[in-house]
This record gives C-alpha cells, structure tokens and sequence, in this order.
C-alpha cells in the first residue's frame, strides 16, 4: 500500500511539474519578431493601466502592449500588431478589453484588444501623429483618445466609429480624462490650458487657466467636484468643475510634475515630487503632505491606485514598475526589464557570456540559456553608481571594459566583478572603446585623441593626435599593426600603432559611426549613404554595397505629392544611413544596421543580400549595437527600442 501510495504521489508530482513547465511561457521568445530566436529586454515604458478587479496590468511599450498578472508580476502576453512605439493604455471598466494607441512613426494606429484571446479591432490606423493619452467612459461605451495633432476624439468602443471630435485645441493634448459620471472629459495640452467639455453635445464647459506650461497629467476627484492638474511649471492645482475656478494650489515645485492620482475615497492626492525621487501624499483638504515614498532610482513617470486600496503603483524613468504598501511605504513587488535603450553589447570570446548596458550596470547573460547571471555595477571616486556608456571584452575571456561619462575606462574582472584597473582620459568623455587580441585598449574621448593602453599595467603607451571632426570609432587591425578611426567628417585614419604616426587617410568615406576590419585584414568596411569596402593597405575603395537613398529623391517626391503618408515614407527611407555593421567571423558576411532598424546581411563574394532583418521598433529606430557570436551562428543587435535581439544566422541563403 505505502508503494502505491508512493507511486501515485510521483505521477501526480511529475504530472505537475509537467504542466508547469508547458504551461510558463518562456518570455525570451514571446511576440519576438520573425527571424529572431530569442529576445532580451522587454522595451521602454510609455503608459500603464491597471484592471478595474486588480488581477491584470497593461503596459504600452516600445515593442508592443504588455499584459501582465498583477498579483505575480508574470507576463501573460505581449500584443505586437503596432507598428510603432505604443504611446498610452486604457482599460475597459469590465475589464475585458485594452484600448492602445500608437505613434510616434509613419503610421500610428488605435486597437482594442480582447484580454482573453488577444484578439484586436483597429479603430484607427493612419496619419503621422501620436496618441498620447487614451481613456474610457465609466459605461465603458466610450473611448476618448488626446494626440499630438491636436484632437480629442470620443469613440463608439463597441462599434469602432468615431462619435465626435471636440474641438477647441491646436496644439498637442496630453491628458485625457473622464469624469466619474461620464458626462464630461477634460484635457491638458502643450499651451498650458486645460479645457473641460460636455459630452452629450461637445461643447465646452470651462478653461482652466492658471498654469505657465505645459499640462502633463489630469484626474478627476472620485465625487467629480474636483479636478487636478500637474504641470511642467511644477505646480499642482485643484479646480472646482462646476465653477471653473482653482479652489487651491498645492504645490509650486520648480520641476515638472508628471504625474498626479487620487486615492479611492478622494482624500489623497498623489504625485512625483523633487525631480521624481519620491511620491508625496498630499491632504487634499489641508494643503499639507501626509507622508512621502523615496524612489530607489529616482525618476517617477506614472502613479495609480490598483482597486485594493492598500497600494500605490508606479513607474519609473529607468523602467522598474512598483507596488507600493501605502501604509509602510515598502516595495511589495517589482517588475523589472523594461529598458529606455539598450547602449552597448558585446559576446566574450569564448561566446559563453553576452553583456549589455542599459544604464548604472553591466548585465552578464548565459548565452546557452538565455538566462541572467549577474549584474556588475561600477562606482565612482565618491561612491556612486555610474553611468555605464560603452563595453568590450578582452580577448583572454576574463576581463571587460567599460566606460562612463567622466573619462574613465574600468577593467573588471566579469566572473568576480572586481576592478582589474582604470584608465583615465583627460577628457569628459570616451565616445569607443577597442581591444587588441595581444593586450591593448585604444579609446577616444570628445577631446578627439586617440589613447592606447597597456591593460597589464594601465599605462597609456600612445596618443596619437588632435582629429578634426568628432571621432566615433576606432577598431584594431587583426595583426594588431594599424588602428583605424572614422569620424563624423566622413575620414578614416589608419595609424602606426608602434610609432603613432598617421599611415593613411581615406577620404569621404560616409559618417564615421562604424568602421570594421575583415578577419583576414584585407578590407576595411565604413559606414555611411553607401556602404563602401577599402583595402586596408592602400585604401583604394574595392566595392560599393549599398548606394544613396538620395539618388531619387526628387523623382519619388514628385510621385508623391500630396500624399502625406508617402511624403512621410520616402523621408522615413532616406534614413537608411548605415549606422552599425560587422563581419562575420568567417569573413564572408558583412551585417549592416541602418537608421531606419532595418539590418542586411551582405555576401562579400556576391555582393547581394542574403538577409534582412527588421524586427526592432524604437522612436527613432536607432541600433546602436550590433555582435556576431564567435562561432557566427547568431547576430545580436541591440536599439533604441529598449531590447536585444537574437538572429539565427545559420540558415541563411548564398546569394547566388
């Protein structure tokens, strides 16, 4: 009996541990785009709702709406379907729908999505603007929608038709709020007024004046006798709404507030407060702050009460969401990932460890895995944590470099993460960082010298020159003879790294933002409106890539005249500059990353493209970090967008 009892115990353990594990959804690979295999980083953080019962957690980012479980933290999907940044969330009072609006790229677009199935109904898709603030009608038959054209838009959300648009702005709308009776929506824009109007027939009911910039954040008091409003004035003010008369000023800061929340019975008033490091509580009917919560890493985008009354929730700048015990003021839950930017990548040279910055850390990843290992953090002189900008790993797979804005180069140990050395540059800043394969390091600074050290013993052991025009990268010959430096004057300088005199200087090569050696040392790749590749020895230009989006551009304007979303298309296409690239290290593929996040894949020998790649949505689109893993199988590349992505590169075609 105690056998079988055992055995049954064993089935039932392994059948859970089975449906677990199918059950989990592996967040890596979720919504990543096609061609990529796995995914770190979840995007930056534009906007968060919070369901009416508590349980679920919608957060618009740069790579798509996030929907969380509230009461864990874990993710229960990501919804992809917008183009864009999404810019604002809203949730239906059921709780049954999300409503997302987008912009901030060629096509903004609004959706409903079904939380159940993920399923979506697109309201609105076109135009160039951006939907910054979304909210829904108590009845939740209603959705207003504020954008940076300008409009505040009520929509029929059961039938997706547009009910009116209330006029009265020109300038960008902010804040969009209803009322708790759904009889009134309020707005704040970019001209410092905030406008109230009726909803049954559109006309408006009130300006407020009385703040000298732009209104950032509104909320209607539970009762609806009170609206507030939070400014980039620094001031907070309440309103009596049925009179349009300020009642009080409670707070005059001289930096911006962002965001402001009441309480569930209205009594409290929450808002960032000294630069968004810390959330105060103000007393609404006293004027007086009741309590305060310091922000770990400072930066408050977002505040909201969830429906249990005991917490707040927050945002903050560097991407954590919070949930605060309001009583205690303790952390009761954290929600990490979100990234503003991804600024730096790089793979160890054994291809075991993947690091990146994000900020104040350097995160080390398990590249079998996709797992997180540890987080090194540097501290300055007087003990605080910096801002780490670029990195690289030494060849002897012990040691990376980073840098950060006061001309420092720390050498850690990455399995201990104890300072190795550290360099110092006279200048404030060190723009690219390069190893050698027998033990040096070259960086340049904004002064535009060119510093190479011994990373033994940290002495510098040359500097080679004054450099007109910014210098943004510098990259060691494989024989570790010449160091080559591109710069924003579109030359590219090769230097003797044993006597630091100029060998060569190819002309006019593009923008200077990247510049690469094959493996074997033949060419030299440069960035720019082409792609060109130059014989590293005598610098005569030996192919051609990628030619001048700018060759047709009268021709394509004049086609689309009068066709904003087409104007907007060929402005977006001449962004195709080549910002980033790297050859495999086989030699036979150059990866190229544009401004427009659009990443190829070159074949030397064909001179076509084998590949292309365009899954990284960002405001600006920008990849600022592109890495072959040492044994060529997968491209990383890192954006703006808040995330790194993993392509397989294993099966892609010749190009023949």
């Amino acid at each position: 009996m105690k056998t079988l009892c055992q055995y049954i115990i064993s089935v039932f353990l392994l059948c859970a541990l089975f449906l677990m594990n199918t059950s989990a959804k592996d967040v890596s690979k979720l919504g990543v785009p096609e061609g990529a295999k796995a995914r770190i980083g979840k995007g930056s953080i534009q906007d968060i709702a919070i369901s009416p019962d508590g349980k679920q957690l919608a957060v618009a980012s740069s790579i798509g709406v996030w929907n969380y479980d509230a009461q864990t933290g874990d993710e229960i999907d990501l919804f992809t379907e917008h183009k864009t940044t999404v810019r604002a969330v809203a949730f239906s009072p059921d709780g049954k729908t999300i409503a997302s609006g987008s912009g901030l790229g060629i096509v903004k677009s609004l959706r409903l999505w079904d939380t159940k199935t993920g399923e979506n109904r697109v309201l609105y898709s076109g135009g160039s603007g951006d939907f910054r603030t979304l909210d829904f009608s108590p009845d939740g038959n209603t959705l207003v929608s504020g954008d940076n054209d300008g409009n505040v838009i009520l929509w029929n959300a059961n039938t997706g038709e547009r009910k009116q648009n209330l006029a009265g702005y020109t300038s960008q709308v902010i804040s969009v709020v209803f009322s708790p009776d759904g009889k009134t929506v309020a707005a704040g824009a970019l001209d410092s007024t905030i406008l109230s109007w009726n909803v049954d027939d559109g006309q408006i009911k009130h300006q407020y004046n009385g703040h000298n910039d732009w209104v950032i954040t509104l909320a209607f008091s539970p009762d609806g006798t009170t609206l507030a409003s939070g400014s980039k004035d620094g001031s907070i003010r309440l309103w009596d709404t049925d009179s349009g008369q300020e009642i009080k000023t409670l707070t005059e800061e001289k930096k911006r507030i962002n965001t402001i929340a009441f309480n569930p019975d209205g009594t409290t008033l929450a808002c960032d407060s000294h630069s968004g490091r810390r959330i105060e509580f103000w007393n609404v009917s006293t004027g007086k702050i009741e309590q305060t919560i310091d922000i770990p890493k400072g930066g408050v985008r977002k505040v909201l009460y969830p429906p249990d009354k005991k917490s707040l929730l927050s945002i903050g700048l560097e991407g954590s969401i919070y949930f605060w015990d309001i009583e205690t003021g303790e952390n009761k839950l954290s929600i990490d990932g979100h990234h503003s930017s991804v600024r730096s990548i790089a793979y160890s040279t054994d291809g075991k460890t993947f690091a990146y910055t994000s900020g104040y850390g350097i995160d080390l990843w398990d590249v079998e895995n996709i797992s997180h290992n540890r987080t090194l953090k540097v501290k300055d002189n007087q003990g605080n944590f910096v801002l780490i900008g670029s990195l690289a790993f030494s060849p002897d797979y012990r040691t990376i470099a980073s840098t950060h804005g006061k001309g420092i180069i720390n050498l850690l140990d990455y399995t201990t993460g104890e300072q190795i050395q550290q360099l110092v540059d006279p200048t404030e800043g060190i723009r690219s960082i390069a190893f050698s394969s027998d033990g040096m390091l070259a960086g340049v600074g904004e002064d535009h010298i060119i510093r190479i050290w011994n990373i033994q013993n940290g002495e510098q052991i040359q500097e080679l020159g004054e450099i007109a025009g910014k210098v943004f990268s510098v990259a060691f010959s494989p024989d570790n003879l010449t160091l080559a430096s591109g710069g924003f004057n579109g030359l590219v300088h090769l230097w003797d790294v044993t006597t630091g005199d100029q060998k060569l200087t190819i002309p006019k090569t593009g923008n200077g933002f990247s510049i690469a050696y094959s493996p074997n040392g033949i060419l030299l790749a440069t960035t720019g409106p082409s792609i060109q590749l130059w014989h590293a020895k005598t610098g005569e230009n030996v192919l051609t890539l990628e030619h001048n989006a700018m060759n047709n551009i009268g021709k394509d304007l004049q086609m689309a005249a009068g066709d904003p979303v087409k104007i907007r298309e060929i402005h977006e296409n001449l962004m195709a500059h080549a910002q980033k690239l790297v050859f495999s290290p086989d030699g036979n593929t150059l990866a190229v990353a544009s401004e427009n996040g659009v990443i190829r894949l070159w074949n030397i020998e064909t001179q076509k493209i084998i590949q292309t790649y365009a899954g990284h949505k960002s405001v600006f689109y920008d990849i600022n970090g592109l890495a072959f893993s040492p044994d060529g199988k997968t491209l990383a590349s890192s954006s703006r967008d808040g995330t790194i992505l993993f392509w397989d590169v294993t099966n892609t075609e010749t190009g023949n």
